[in-house]
């Protein structure tokens, strides 16, 4: 897909799994995306923990809950309908 969204972790699901309250879009987006999507990480990059390998969902919880995040939409799984991204820790948008 290419795609860009962006926004706050609501809650952490699994391991590698979290519901975002998406907030931004790119302007060239391809796909729909509704207000709260489940995400699938295939890769994230935190710049505070450089060698971040997600373990748990403990784990994940204290690396994103409650953080901006933006992500690079790879795909949605068909069978989860959940969207498998790239997933970048940010820091929040101006006025956030």
């Amino acid at each position: 897909m290419g795609d860009g969204i962006g926004g706050a972790v609501l809650s952490i699901l699994t391991g590698d799994a979290f519901e975002l309250l998406i907030s931004h879009t790119r302007k060239d987006n391809q796909g729909q995306y509704g207000k709260v999507e489940k995400v699938i990480m295939s890769k994230i990059d935190d710049p505070d923990q450089p060698q971040y390998e997600e373990k748990t969902k403990e784990d994940l919880e204290r690396a994103l809950k409650g953080k901006f995040v933006s992500c690079n939409v790879q795909y949605r799984d068909e069978k989860t309908d959940a969207l498998v991204c790239n997933v970048f820790v940010q820091r929040p948008p101006e006025g956030f």
